[in-house]
């Protein structure tokens, strides 16, 4: 550790505090890269755990109506994320109105229901201020029985959310825009792809695969009128890892494909 860097000295002052290891080892290199950007990859403390409530956790419904909490468990909601998604914190729905406009919803991870100002829990999050992704692992701001399971979005399951309702018409422009907290029930946690071939299969009439469709189209008219505002486009190459399952090595490194599946999200 650096501890001071005179003006009249070629080098610092510091002292040593630990070994990280072999250099040009795997796991040595990714504690350095942790290290270098003081990321937190210490386990959540007993205080944290305390602040969660108990697993499994299925007291959604039982939010209804509480501070205006509504109940879209009713509708059809999915979520649209890469593969290997655990950390479900978006979902959607669309549907057509009888004035011919649509209801566009989006479905936010209601988070702060269980993080609570001033605890245990609260102060650790805002030290760590976000969840760090790595090719082969993740370290989270809060522990995973929220980001995996509680205030995951998942398929089939209620779970608290904070909701922004649009009605628009078929051109995308927004007639009506209201906020509410709700209790959802996604009914499909889908991939990019899997929500691209719905979208593509034309022998696909079911409801999931017409609301993919008519996001789309509602998306495209939203990204033309952006693009015909002036917005401009800053997309570079991203690189996807293909990891080994037991070493978790990565094996090969290939371009990411953008589909009109992710440009829909």
């Amino acid at each position: 550790v650096i501890d001071a860097w005179s003006a009249t000295s070629r080098w610092p002052d510091g002292h040593y505090t630990r070994t990280l290891g072999t250099a040009g080892d795997k796991e040595t290199e990714t504690e350095m890269l942790l290290v270098e950007n003081d990321i937190n990859t210490n386990p959540f403390t007993e205080a944290v755990y305390a602040c969660l409530p108990n697993l499994p956790w299925d007291s959604a419904a039982q939010e209804i109506g509480k501070n205006s909490r509504e109940d879209f468990r009713e509708e059809i909601i999915f979520s649209v994320d890469p593969p290997g998604c655990r950390d479900i914190d978006d979902a959607l729905h669309v549907k057509e109105l009888p004035n011919g406009n649509y209801e566009l919803g989006v479905h936010i991870a209601d988070v702060t229901n269980f993080v609570h100002p001033g605890t245990a829990l609260d102060e650790e999050a805002a030290n760590r201020c976000t969840s760090v992704y790595l090719v082969d692992r993740r370290i989270d701001m809060v522990p995973k029985a929220l980001t995996e399971d509680i205030c995951s979005l998942r398929a089939n399951v209620e779970r608290l959310a904070f909701s922004v309702i649009w009605e628009v018409d078929k051109e995308a422009n927004i007639v009506k825009t209201r906020f509410t907290k709700s209790v959802i029930k996604s009914v499909a946690a889908m991939t990019y792809q899997e929500a691209q071939t719905r979208m593509d299969d034309a022998r696909l009439n079911d409801n999931i695969t017409v609301c993919c469709r008519n996001m789309n189209r509602l998306a495209k008219c939203l990204r033309a009128r952006r693009l015909a505002a002036g917005a401009l486009t800053l997309a570079s190459a991203e690189v996807k890892f293909q990891i080994d399952t037991t070493t978790h090595d990565p094996l090969d490194v290939g371009m990411y494909q953008v589909r009109e599946a992710n440009q829909m999200v």
